[in-house]
């Protein structure tokens, strides 16, 4: 669906160096585009004088940089278009030009010599009999030639020969086909004829050259340079008069030298002409055959095919050249060649009053003719030559006699972009004297054929589409202009995004035609269609001898205005209030004849170029496939690239959409762009842009938003059609934000969108209109559909990424949307007529939630008496959207067994499970019916209601009801009124209290249910001494039970820590002063020990009980800071350990990581798993299961439990341990300050005691400051070098420490200090 629009035209006059010299040859310099042309001239001892020429392509003037002299001219007969030079050929290892002439001389010519400049021309050898073909391998590593006597010469780039056979040869080649047969007219049955017709020979019509071949032969490579045909005559043996053209196909081994060898000849050919070319990718050799004179093609008179040929020399497809009888007649093709990417085939054809190049193309196995190429000068309308650039492959260099002529191309799409709802999304493809057009709006008609087509009078050079009315404009060569109104037949919208009913698709008619007056030499370019069918046409014209760019603007009037241009300019584009812009080869796009003045940078040589009207920008695709956009208003000097590795784009209203070579489809909202073009900073989610993933090499033909697609077009040629859905979101929500709901409900449920968005893109416009969007939206289904699929989310915020900044969004949506939609669209249906919208009602009873089944089941009710075969559907419709058993459920709750019985009937259960239910609910009476019904769907409350219901005489079933199903809450509400009955249901509940051990919660229950000693057990078990012990009292429990209370509470309270409280209830409850003292001193509570001896006058209890318990505090108190004592040691230890690992091994010590990463593997195996130095440390054996066990993670602990796990612990031998260590540091001296705390009471109470314990006071004091002086010079030894160790390891870029976070708080951890502490100072001494 391209077409090639002329973009650089470079034109040479070779003029100046007079008529008698004319140009032989041209090659072209591939690194710069330098043109170097070889200009002959006969001298006057019958020798050819040669001049080469050098043009750069910065359109100097020719310049002679070298010239020699040949005596031999070519001692054979040639046609009058080729010149003495055969061959010219650049080698850019060498930088120096090769020269073959068809006398035979072959000369070099150095363009950097040994002095810097060109050295002069140097003949390093001839061939006596000329020189009648010659081709370059395309490595350039070697020549071959063919010489007048018809030999096969083969040479290297320093022309040492290889190797030289004759050219003509009998032999088929190597690659011989094997016939055993089968197929023949040998093998084949013949009937009544018999066996003796198949041995009758067949009728082979004799092939013959045509009188214009001129007789010489061709040679062509293939791109790989590992094959090479030549094209030649062949004499038949036995009459020497006559002789046919045949193909030979030779193979370069490399193996063996690249010493060729002959592979295959071409099968029979009747037609067969000279020129011949090899497609660079390899598959097909191109050649031609004339049909319709003696010894040529048969039949088809005037009639010239291109056809293609395998390596095995047969036919294979090809397509008919589209010449008139006239120039078949009396005219040729003298050359075809394919360019250097296989895409386009240049065919130059001989013509009786000018020549012409043709550029052809295929896809989809059709063969379009894409432009004809002819000279400037119409003085000199013959060509002699062509060449195509070696690497760009649209460029192409044609030359005449005095003239070179260089022309760019690039792939171009002619479509039209109309805004909505007019887009047609038309596209035009050039194919010939034929316009082919397709609306893909409307239809999507694969290539090659179309839609519609306009007959031409030529080939046009160029095809505008205009982006503001359905019409076109067509340039051709001879500068006629033709604007064409197309008007596109569109869909209705209420029948979609298809006509409908037949008729044409579009009735184009010829608005106005004009024609641009020459004025001398001239080459027209490209025109532009704007407003008002204005039309700007670029030309080349060359005046005074100077060459420059003009500009004519024609319209319907036939009023031409004409604007001068300076330098080379390239495209037309016409932008809205921007008026005509021009965009120069240099990539500098200024408007032209505008009141707005415009000067943007776009790069030079963009491939495409484009405006959006809607937003004001103009896109640019550099050559190096660099997506560019700047904005006209406000206007910007500079461009700005958005993308890279763009493979084509188009423009919609509202969406720049690019395909890139990652086979993905970009969609980019052109408001976003705009802001972007303007400097604005944009957030992470505007750049963010939709994607599609696409076929690979496929390319964007055009984009249609009415239709909301996407075509794009194969490498093969074929169509796909895409609904992306960036567009469709689009579409959608301009049709809900005008209210026109049928269509974005019918796009939302062709595109499988969340109808939600119809309701969250503005709810409370949708809520206003909602009986609007019944009326667009009648259909019972489709509402059907809308209601079951609404849900709480907001899909708005989902599918449209910039809606959280637009005011709708910001409107308050109620919390429950489903219902209220329901509830409003269920008023709306009732009002319509409950017995037309009854599934929809339902529906909406079906999907609040939670289901309101029973409000649904009630709609049926209401109905049943007067519709009942309306009824009878919507119960299987309601149970098509329902749980079924739910749907049961709720019916049976109902109490209504004749509905229970529908549902049943109409969802196909079985009879047998739920007729004999029935019959026994039907015996009960009416309270007893409800509790089993409630009961058997478990609605327990409701049960005990049913139940209670029944009278008193139940209560003993409803007691053991309740109890059973824990309705205490209900039971409570339904017995408040019932003393007698309220006391057995706290008696109950005491006991479900007493089971969950909610003890203290369980004694008041009982107190209430006057069960005290259920009580008094529950308080013994809720440990609350007070109230049990007032319990007691007031139950007036014995003594020695008393005793026996205290017994047990005291030693719970004891073991708690809660020594005083225990020692109250001795001295209060059992009047035991001796146990109280001793749980005291247990406690180490020595002061309240004192009180209490000396208050109950017990001072035998101080030397019994009071100082044996000093002696095991102070015991306990010096083995707890002995064991800290000995942590402390093996922590500094350890510290000194890690120093000397630090020095030694520090990567180890601070985690490096000093393998390499092993990409691509992602599956740990268990087979090799190996044992490191890590296991020792491990409790048991660890088994290679295991190990890989740990590396997978199959085990009950999870990932970060493990990681936290090894954290703590420290990594052996690395900064984990030593961070693990200064931390254990700290949480030691936290423990020492608490013990030395307690250690400050005791040592009050041991220096009052005998002077035995004032002994103990004073080594448990010398040992505790010992031991803190230690303490603090540990820390300090701990602490050095630390800033420095933390250094080292970021600088190391170790992973200890887990690096981020965990670093960090290393870093913020501060030095503990150990205080002064001197205990009682100097009372012990």
């Amino acid at each position: 669906m391209r077409s090639l629009t002329p973009l650089g035209v470079q034109i040479s006059s070779l003029e100046q160096f007079g008529s008698s010299s004319k140009a032989g040859n041209i090659t072209i310099n591939p690194e710069d585009g330098t043109i170097f042309v070889a200009l002959e001239r006969f001298s006057e001892d019958e020798g050819i004088e040669i001049d080469i020429l050098q043009i750069t392509s910065d359109n100097s003037e020719p310049e002679v940089i070298a010239s020699f002299t040949s005596p031999v001219l070519a001692p054979f007969p040639k046609p009058d278009h080729l010149g003495e030079t055969l061959n010219l050929h650049y080698l850019p290892d060498d930088r120096s030009l090769v020269i073959l002439l068809a006398g035979g001389d072959i000369a070099t010519l150095a363009l950097e010599g040994s002095d810097g400049g060109v050295a002069p021309v140097e003949v390093v050898g001839s061939v006596d009999s000329g020189i009648k073909a010659a081709a370059w391998a395309p490595d350039d590593e070697q020549i071959v030639l063919v010489t007048g006597e018809n030999n096969l010469v083969c040479m290297t780039r320093h022309f040492d020969v290889i190797h030289e056979e004759p050219l003509r040869s009998d032999d088929f080649g190597e690659d011989k086909f094997i016939n055993v047969g089968w197929g023949s007219k040998q093998t084949q049955f013949h009937g009544s004829l018999g066996k003796s017709a198949a041995k009758q020979p067949i009728n082979i019509e004799e092939s013959l050259s045509h009188p214009t071949d001129s007789g010489l032969p061709i040679i062509t490579f293939r791109g790989d340079a590992s094959y090479f045909a030549i094209s030649s005559l062949d004499y038949y043996p036995n009459t020497p008069e006559k002789c046919r053209r045949q193909i030979r196909i030779y193979s370069r081994d490399p193996n063996t030298g690249f010493i060729p060898k002959l592979s295959s000849t071409s099968e029979n050919l009747p037609g067969l002409e000279p020129s011949i070319s090899w497609r660079p990718s390899g598959n097909l050799i191109s050649t031609l055959i004339r049909y319709g004179y003696k010894g040529g093609g048969e039949g088809r008179q005037g009639k010239w095919d291109i056809a293609m040929l395998e390596r095995n020399g047969l036919r294979h497809g090809g397509f008919e050249l589209r010449e008139n009888k006239q120039t078949w007649e009396n005219d040729k093709v003298n050359q075809i060649q394919w360019n250097s990417d296989s895409e386009v085939l240049a065919i130059w054809i001989q013509r009786q009053d000018q020549d012409v190049v043709q550029l052809w193309s295929m896809k989809n196995y059709h063969y379009y003719l894409k432009q004809e190429l002819f000279s400037h000068d119409p003085a000199t309308p013959r060509f002699k030559g062509f060449k195509w650039h070696p690497e760009d492959p649209l460029s192409i260099y044609l030359f005449g006699e005095n003239f070179v002529q260089a022309r760019t191309f690039v792939w171009d799409t002619y479509t039209a972009r109309l805004p909505m709802p007019q887009d047609t999304a038309s596209v035009a493809v050039v194919d010939g004297q034929k316009l082919l057009i397709t609306p893909f709006r409307t239809q999507n008609t694969p290539p090659p054929m179309s839609s519609y087509h306009l007959d031409l009078p030529s080939v046009p050079v160029h095809v505008s589409l205009s982006d503001i009315t359905d019409s076109l404009a067509l340039l051709f060569s001879d500068g006629l202009v033709q604007v064409w109104d197309l008007s596109t037949r569109l869909p209705d919208p209420k029948s979609g995004s298809r006509l409908r009913g037949g008729g044409k698709v579009a009735e184009p008619k010829l608005r106005y035609s004009s024609t641009i007056k020459a004025e001398g030499k001239r080459l027209v370019k490209q025109l532009a269609i704007g407003p008002n069918g204005k039309v700007a046409v670029l030309s080349w014209i060359e005046k005074d001898g100077s060459s420059a760019c003009k500009i004519d603007v024609i319209d319907e009037k036939d009023q031409p205005e004409v604007i001068d241009l300076e330098g080379d300019v390239e495209r037309l584009l016409w932008a809205g209030e921007g008026g005509l812009l021009a965009l120069s080869a240099e990539g500098q796009l200024t408007s032209v004849a505008s009141d707005e003045s415009v000067d943007i940078t776009l790069g030079p040589h963009p491939t495409a170029l484009t405006y959006s009207a809607s937003s004001d920008l103009i896109f640019a695709l550099s050559p190096n496939a660099k997506l560019h956009l700047t904005s006209l208003s406000p206007s910007s000097n500079m461009s700005t690239a958005i993308a890279s590795n763009v493979t084509s784009y188009t423009l919609t209203p509202d969406f720049l959409i690019y395909t890139t070579t990652s086979q993905t489809s970009h969609y980019a909202p052109l408001p976003t762009l705009k802001r972007l073009a303007d400097g604005a900073d944009l957030s992470p989610n505007e750049t963010s842009w939709d994607e599609r993933r696409v076929e690979r090499g496929s390319l964007i033909v055009t984009a249609c938003e009415s239709s909301m697609s996407l075509v794009l077009q194969m490498p093969r040629g074929n169509l796909e059609t895409v609904y992306p859905r960036a567009l469709v979101l689009a579409v959608v929500k301009q049709d809900v934000l005008s209210g026109n709901y049928r269509n974005a409900f019918l796009q939302c449920r062709k595109h499988r969108l969340d109808l939600n968005v119809l309701y969250d893109l503005d709810p409370v416009q949708f809520m206003k209109n909602l009986k609007d969007f019944v009326e667009q939206v009648p259909e019972v289904d489709y509402l059907n559909l809308f209601v079951s699929s609404l849900n709480s989310a907001d899909s708005a915020l989902v599918l449209y990424a910039d809606h959280a900044q637009e005011p709708s969004a910001s409107s308050s949506k109620p919390v429950d949307k489903v219902d209220s939609l329901c509830d409003s669209l269920r008023t709306i249906l009732e009002a319509r007529g409950v017995e037309q919208y009854i599934e929809t009602i339902l529906t909406t009873h079906v999907c609040k939630q939670p289901a309101d089944y029973e409000s649904g089941l009630k709609v049926l009710l209401t109905l049943q008496a007067d519709h009942p075969e309306i009824v009878e559907d919507a119960i299987k419709y309601i149970i098509f959207l329902s749980d079924v058993n739910k749907l049961y459920d709720v019916a049976l709750g109902m109490y209504d067994f004749q509905l229970v019985l529908m549902i049943a009937q109409y969802s196909q259960k079985d009879p047998k499970e739920y007729l004999p239910f029935l019959r026994e609910l039907r015996a009960l009476d009416k309270w007893d019916q409800r509790f089993r019904i409630d009961d058997h769907l478990a609605r327990r409350e409701s049960a005990l209601r049913n139940l209670k219901q029944s009278g008193p005489e139940r209560f003993e079933e409803a007691s053991s009801y309740l109890s059973r199903y824990e309705l205490y809450d209900e039971a409570f509400k339904l017995y408040n009124d019932e003393p007698q009955h309220l006391q057995v249901v706290h008696d109950l509940y005491g006991d479900y209290l007493y089971d969950r051990r909610d003890f203290t919660d369980a004694a008041i229950s009982y107190i209430l249910a006057k069960k005290d000693q259920k009580a008094l057990k529950a308080y013994e078990k809720a440990h609350a001494w007070r109230e049990l012990f007032t319990l007691a009292k007031t139950l007036d429990v014995s003594k020695d039970d008393t005793i026996q209370i205290c017994a047990r509470v005291t030693d719970h309270l004891s073991s708690r820590g809660r020594h005083l409280e225990a020692s109250q209830i001795f001295i209060e409850y059992a009047q035991d002063v001796d146990s109280a003292v001793d749980v005291l001193c247990r406690g180490a509570d020595f002061s309240e020990a004192y009180r209490l001896t000396s208050l109950h006058d017990r001072n035998d209890l101080v030397e019994s009980m009071i100082h044996p318990g000093l002696e095991e505090a102070h015991e306990a108190l010096t083995e707890t800071f002995e064991e800290m004592e000995g942590q402390l040691d093996k922590e500094v230890n350890r510290l000194k350990e890690l120093k000397k690992i630090r020095e030694n091994d520090p990567e180890s010590f601070y985690i490096v990581d000093t393998e390499p990463a092993i990409e691509g593997v992602d599956v740990v195996t268990n087979a090799t798993t190996a044992v490191t130095g890590f296991t020792r440390y491990t409790v048991a054996p660890t088994t290679v299961f295991s190990q890989a066990t740990k590396l997978t993670g199959m085990t009950g602990m999870t990932g970060r439990s493990k990681k936290q796990k090894k954290k703590a612990t420290g990594r052996k031998g690395t900064i984990d341990e030593y961070e693990y260590l200064i931390n254990s540091l700290s949480k030691l001296l936290i423990r020492v300050d608490e013990k030395s705390s307690e250690a400050i009471a005791l040592l009050r109470h041991l220096i009052l005691a005998t002077s035995d314990h004032v002994e103990l006071s004073k080594s448990l004091q010398e040992y505790m400051m010992k031991f803190r002086l230690k303490l603090d010079k540990s820390i300090d030894e701990s602490w050095e070098n630390r800033q420095e160790i933390l250094n080292q390891l970021i600088e190391s870029g170790g992973t200890g420490l887990e690096s981020g976070l965990g670093l960090e708080k290393a870093f913020n951890l501060v030095k503990p200090e150990v205080k002064s502490w001197k205990g009682l100072g100097i009372l012990i001494s």
